[in-house]
């Protein structure tokens, strides 16, 4: 092997170590950035409402935004269910003590991707055949901390026994409950 080669093989090592390098950072980075640390900062534990509804959720503060919910609701009819947070903390009379949407910027109620929507706008669940509903929302309106207007600690989560029309329904229910229907199960957003 004469200079020149030897030259252009350490300078490929060189290089091939120095992007090895690289590539562990960016992987580091990226996992930081958008990672959710697995210990919960909120939990939900579903009771009953009209329908024999139960299951927890994992809520968690995001790094950058909003609140990332994680888990799963049991009991429900297959299909689409409206999920919202309520603006009272109390599951009682089947979840209807709950109050309506939790709305703290006064506005109609909408998609969770409308720039104008209640805060507790969530959307919709689906349920599977057998009725069970995996959550995994990561919703940039709502917040886990308790200086923010869209703080949601202590309040309920309520998913309803139909559809959520996101406001489009075109009435007036539509732009103030999506027209989900009954309260089929609720539960209490418990700041841990």
């Amino acid at each position: 092997m004469n200079l020149y080669e030897f030259n252009v093989v350490e300078a490929g090592k060189g290089l091939l170590i120095k992007m090895q390098l690289l590539l562990l950072v960016c992987l580091a980075v990226s996992a930081s950035c958008g990672a959710v640390h697995e210990v919960p900062d909120a939990v939900v534990n579903f009771v009953p409402g009209n329908n024999n509804v139960y299951g927890e959720l994992h809520l968690f503060r995001t790094q950058y935004s909003g609140v990332l919910i994680r888990g799963r609701v049991s009991g429900l009819s297959p299909g689409q269910h409206g999920f919202h947070v309520h603006a009272v903390g109390d599951l009682s009379g089947k979840c209807t003590a709950a109050g309506g949407h939790f709305n703290p910027y006064m506005t109609t109620h909408g998609s969770p991707y409308d720039a104008n929507r209640h805060a507790g706008d969530l959307g919709n669940i689906q349920a599977d055949l057998h009725g069970n509903a995996d959550v995994y929302i990561h919703d940039l309106v709502i917040s886990l901390d308790p200086a923010s207007p869209a703080y949601i600690g202590n309040l309920a989560i309520v998913v309803h026994q139909g559809e959520d029309d996101l406001g489009r329904g075109g009435n007036a229910d539509s732009l103030k409950t999506g027209n989900a229907g009954g309260r089929a199960g609720c539960g209490l957003i418990i700041p841990l």
